[in-house]
């Protein structure tokens, strides 16, 4: 659990609001997560955690000893984020604002990728763009972690019938809702919500890393780190260049 009087105050027990209106980050870090912080700090190459928002797997990765570049769209939490790294991890840390799936880098720059709860705010073939993006950066054998929010959580799981009608008749992005704000409560500020979500289940997951060319060794749902968690909140993905 994080206690830092940095980050801002949130009103949803375990999660912690973002700075730019897409939603949070979580106060604690689901499996997939664990893993790729365990296999960043085992590993010589520098990793990436792209949408990294206040960086809780960067911190877990650079206890462990990880060289890490965080990566997010908003500038604010990379701000937070760099007065939170110790000073002996400081020279194993560096950061640079981006926006997926127009960010880019080296090919061959990294040994491990994590893009945790950030796929779900893209479209189908940004998801994808990504995913391909994600395939090139990689060393070879390198590993990318993926968790995107599932359609059986947030305010879209009032949804997931359709989901699974949509999925059963061979829509690929059976879960994209082009209009987030019919699913909140009267009480929300649609301005402070993205326009569209995209959640996906670990079959979609799957799917786009093979298209992209990776081999993927699990993917499975996860359990969400709220009281309201139903077991299938996340998908999740460990896939490995090859």
């Amino acid at each position: 659990m994080i206690d830092d009087d940095l980050l801002p105050e949130s009103s949803v027990p375990g999660l912690i609001p973002t700075l730019n209106n897409t939603g949070w980050m979580t106060e604690s870090l689901d499996e997939i997560s664990v893993a790729f912080t365990d296999y960043a700090g085992n590993i010589d190459a520098e990793s990436l955690d792209i949408g990294c928002a206040y960086g809780i797997a960067t911190l877990m990765a650079l206890d462990k000893g990880a060289r890490i570049l965080a990566c997010d769209i908003e500038s604010g939490h990379l701000d937070i984020l760099a007065k939170r790294i110790p000073d002996d991890a400081a020279d194993r840390y560096r950061s640079k604002v981006g926006t997926l799936p127009d960010v880019d880098f080296a090919a061959g720059s990294f040994g491990a990728v994590l893009a945790s709860r950030v796929l779900h705010f893209l479209t189908g073939a940004d998801v994808e763009q990504t995913v391909t993006k994600i395939y090139d950066w990689l060393q070879p054998g390198g590993r990318v972690f993926l968790v995107a929010d599932s359609p059986y959580t947030g305010p879209w799981r009032v949804a997931a019938d359709d989901y699974e009608r949509r999925k059963a008749a061979g829509d690929p992005w059976p879960g994209f809702i082009e209009n987030y704000a019919q699913y909140l409560p009267a009480t929300e500020d649609p301005k402070k919500h993205p326009a569209f979500i995209n959640p996906m289940d670990p079959d979609i997951l799957h799917r786009v890393c093979v298209q992209a060319g990776f081999e993927v060794l699990e993917d499975r749902f996860l359990t969400g780190g709220t009281r309201w968690s139903t077991g299938r909140d996340h998908a999740g993905v460990i896939a490995r260049k090859v």
